[in-house]
């Protein structure tokens, strides 16, 4: 495949990010940390071998040199180059996209010098009228417009209305299932969500992405419903917050649009 990485976004990030001992940003979704110099970019993976791409241009020739680790098994094992691959292209091109992406939403929210107006759109995509009326109400004047103090003011909504549940990822297939049954949207419904089979739990410890896998498990109970279960926060880490959203009327559709807009990562 031939690698679609611009020259003007990569001139732009590494001009105003970029720091001679290189700037860390990270991928709150994939929690996997990329470095930003003044004159290249660092691209981190999640792979075994701790693979980076380091990308630099030369007039508008674009340079990627690949660096992963001699012997995974190995103590003390050493980065060495190595070949480019087609699934490291679509890695380091899925990795840029969403570098670009995120940074593009960064500065378009702190440009708006003020995220309340957001935030109180989002609310009337989370809760009925009334309660996305008084909980704006509940909103300072002025919020910060960072993606950490976006979330301590929406979390605190969330608390206060009966739509938050925090616990470890890995409680999600049994413990976490029934501070789920506690959402209020849940609780509205009559919706008891069950804990997975021995067979069930299996098939999520063992797949490929194991956070993906347990929401899928949760909301697949609520395929007949309009309602899913959300993760959601400024990172998608070890300990997540969860959330109850809506589908009707593309309810859970324009909060996860407003979400991005505030910086914010979900999943479901």
């Amino acid at each position: 495949m031939t690698l679609n990485i611009s020259a003007a976004d990569f001139a732009h990030i590494t001009s105003t990010y970029g720091k001679i001992n290189g700037s860390s940003i990270l991928d709150a979704r994939e929690n996997v940390t990329h470095e930003i110099f003044p004159d290249k970019v660092v691209i981190g993976t999640n792979f075994t071998n701790f693979a980076t791409y380091q990308l630099y241009f030369t007039d508008d020739t674009l340079h990627v040199h690949k660096y992963a680790l001699e012997d995974v098994n190995a103590d003390n094992a050493k980065m060495v180059p190595d070949e480019m691959s087609e699934e490291d292209q679509e890695e380091l091109q899925s990795r840029w996209d969403t570098l670009v992406q995120d940074i593009k939403a960064t500065e378009k929210l702190q440009q708006s010098g003020n995220a309340r107006q957001t935030l109180a759109q989002l609310y009337l995509d989370i809760f009925d009228e009334d309660t996305a009326a008084a909980l704006t109400d509940e909103l300072p004047a002025f919020v910060k417009p960072t993606p950490h103090a976006v979330w301590e003011e929406l979390a605190v909504s969330l608390q206060n209305s009966g739509n938050l549940a925090e616990f470890e990822w890995s409680d999600l297939t049994d413990t976490g299932i029934y501070a789920l049954n506690e959402l209020e949207p849940l609780q509205l419904e009559g919706i008891i969500l069950e804990v997975p089979t021995e067979e069930e739990y299996d098939d999520i410890v063992s797949a490929d992405d194991f956070a993906q896998a347990s929401i899928d498990f949760v909301n697949k109970q609520l395929e007949e419903t309009e309602l899913r279960i959300v993760a959601l926060g400024p990172v998608l880490d070890e300990y997540q917050a969860f959330t109850c959203i809506s589908t009707a009327d593309d309810r859970l559709a324009r909060a996860a649009k407003k979400l991005r807009a505030l910086c914010l990562v979900y999943l479901y």
